[in-house]
C-alpha cells in the first residue's frame, strides 16, 4: 500500500482511492502533483532528480504534472554547452501510433518552423521512447517555456502594461492566423495553452538554473506503514513542479522570460475542413478577452452546458433560429421568448417554471460585450493580495468590443477571419502608445 506524505512527516491527504489491479491501496498525491496510483503498467513512467533519460537528458526539476503526462526539465549532457530541454513523458497507455501528441509533427510538415512568426509556436526538437516497468512511453522533447503568458501579466505593475497585453494578443492573434492559412486549427485555443517563452537559458550551469527556478520540493512515496517501498512501477519520491506563481518576486526567473508568447498543446489539432476554422474564431475572442480582462466572457458556476448557454445570450442576445426554438431545448426553462425594450434576453424568474438551475443574472452583471469589457481588469494573484484591479479606458472599451463583436458572430460565416482581425484599430492603440513613447525617450 503506498501514500504520498511531505518531507516532514505530516500525511498530505487522507482520500484513498479504491483497490487497483496489483492490490494496493494508495492515496491521492497533494495537490499539484499527479497522482500516485498512476504508476503502474500503463501509467506514467517512474522518473528521480538526477535520473538520465535516451542517454542524453539529464532530470533536474519538474515543469508540470498531469494525468496524460508529466513535463521534466533536463539539461543535454551531450552537448558542449549548457542546453536544456521540457521532457514531455506521456503515460505507456498513452503512447500508442494515435498518441494525440504525435499531431505536432504535422505543424513541421507544414512548415511553420521556417516562419517569422515560427517562435509562436511550441514545436518538438526531439522524439524518443523509453522502456520502463509500466511500459513503453513517447517522449517530446521542447523547448523549455515559462508561465502562463496571461500569468505575466498579472506580475506586472508599471502604469503602461496595457502595451504588453495587446501585443501578447497580437502574437496569438498572428499565430492563429498562420495556423489557419495552412489549413490547421489549433482545437483547444485558450490562455492555458498560450506560455511565455523563456530566452538566454541554454550556456547557464545547472546552479545558476536552480537558482531561477528554485531547489526542486520532494514528497515522498511510502507503504501505509511508514516504510520505503520497493515497487519499480513507482518512484521513491514525487517533485513539486517549478512555482511559476513566484515570478513577481524572482528577478532572477523575470529575466529569462521574453515578452514571446507561444502556443502549446496540440493534441486537438484538427484539419480545418472538418470542422470549419470559423469555430477556432470564436475560441479567439475568448481567449482575447480573458488575457485583456483577466476574467472569463461566459463565467458560470460549473460547466453545466444550458448556464453557458444563457450566459451567452445574456451578453450577446438572442439566437438566431432554428437554435433558439428548436436546438436548445431547455432554453424556455431559462430566458423567456420576449425580449425587453433594448432588445435584451429576458430570465425566467417564475417559480412555477422550475427551472432546473440555480443560476440568477443580477442587474449589475453585464448584458454586452461593452458592459463585460467597461468592467475593467482583474487578475487574481497569491502575491498581489486582494488582486490587481487596472480601468479600460472608454476608448478602449468600445475599440476592444468592436472587434470582439465581430469575432462572436453566432455564425460562424459571419465572423471575422484571425488575418482581417489583426488589421482592426484596437491592435494600433498598443503601437500609436508605443510610438509616442519612443518619441518622448520614455
Amino acid at each position: 500500500m503506498l501514500k504520498s506524505i511531505s518531507e516532514s512527516g505530516s500525511i498530505a491527504s487522507t482520500a484513498v482511492d479504491g483497490p487497483r489491479d496489483n492490490g494496493l491501496m494508495i492515496e491521492y498525491a497533494p495537490f499539484g502533483l499527479e497522482k500516485v496510483y498512476d504508476y503502474e503498467p500503463g501509467g506514467h513512467h517512474p522518473v528521480h532528480l538526477g535520473d538520465v533519460l535516451h542517454s542524453r537528458y539529464k532530470i533536474i526539476h519538474k515543469l508540470g504534472s498531469g494525468g496524460y503526462a508529466n513535463v521534466w526539465l533536463a539539461r543535454d549532457i551531450c552537448s558542449d554547452v549548457s542546453k536544456y530541454a521540457a521532457l514531455k513523458v506521456i503515460m505507456a497507455e498513452g503512447s500508442t501510433d494515435e498518441c494525440p501528441e504525435l499531431r505536432v509533427n504535422k505543424l513541421v510538415d507544414c512548415g511553420l518552423d521556417t516562419l517569422e512568426t515560427a517562435d509562436y509556436f511550441c514545436l518538438p526538437l526531439d522524439q524518443f521512447k523509453v522502456e520502463g516497468p509500466n511500459g513503453t512511453h513517447l517522449v517530446f522533447a521542447y523547448p523549455v517555456l515559462g508561465p502562463r503568458a496571461s500569468r505575466l501579466i498579472s506580475a506586472a505593475m508599471s502604469d503602461h502594461f496595457e502595451d504588453s497585453i495587446r501585443g501578447i494578443c497580437r502574437q496569438v492573434t498572428q499565430a492563429m492566423a498562420d495556423l489557419h492559412a495552412r489549413g490547421i486549427c489549433h482545437g483547444d485555443f485558450r490562455p492555458a495553452n498560450i506560455l511565455a517563452r523563456i530566452s538566454n537559458l541554454d550556456g547557464l550551469s545547472e546552479d545558476e538554473v536552480m537558482e531561477a527556478f528554485g531547489t526542486p520540493q520532494r514528497n515522498k512515496v511510502l507503504t501505509i506503514s511508514g516504510e520505503d517501498h520497493d515497487l519499480p512501477s513507482a518512484p521513491q519520491y514525487l517533485v513539486y513542479p517549478v512555482d511559476w506563481d513566484s515570478v513577481a518576486t524572482n528577478s532572477t526567473l523575470m529575466r529569462l522570460i521574453s515578452g514571446k508568447a507561444c502556443i502549446v498543446d496540440w493534441g486537438e489539432t484538427y484539419d480545418i475542413a472538418s470542422p470549419p476554422e470559423e469555430l477556432g474564431l470564436w475560441a479567439l475572442g475568448c481567449t482575447l478577452f480573458e488575457i485583456r480582462t483577466g476574467k472569463k466572457l461566459f463565467d458560470t458556476f460549473d460547466d453545466d452546458v444550458d448556464e453557458h448557454l444563457c450566459k451567452i445570450a445574456m451578453v450577446l442576445g438572442k439566437f438566431p433560429e432554428p437554435w433558439w426554438n428548436e436546438i436548445w431545448d431547455q432554453r424556455d426553462l431559462y430566458l423567456k421568448d420576449d425580449v425587453d425594450a433594448l432588445d435584451r434576453v429576458v430570465e425566467v424568474r417564475d417559480a412555477g417554471a422550475a427551472a432546473p438551475s440555480t443560476l440568477v443574472v443580477e442587474a449589475q452583471e453585464p448584458r454586452s460585450i461593452q458592459d463585460s469589457v467597461a468592467g475593467g481588469l482583474f487578475y487574481s494573484h497569491k502575491y498581489a493580495p486582494g488582486g490587481i484591479h487596472r480601468d479600460i479606458s472608454q476608448e478602449e472599451v468600445e475599440t476592444f468590443s468592436d472587434l470582439l463583436s465581430k469575432l462572436l458572430q453566432y455564425r460562424p460565416e459571419d465572423r471575422l477571419s484571425a488575418s482581417q482581425a489583426l488589421q482592426h484599430p484596437w491592435f494600433e492603440l498598443s503601437h500609436n502608445r508605443s510610438g509616442a513613447e519612443a518619441a518622448a525617450g520614455t
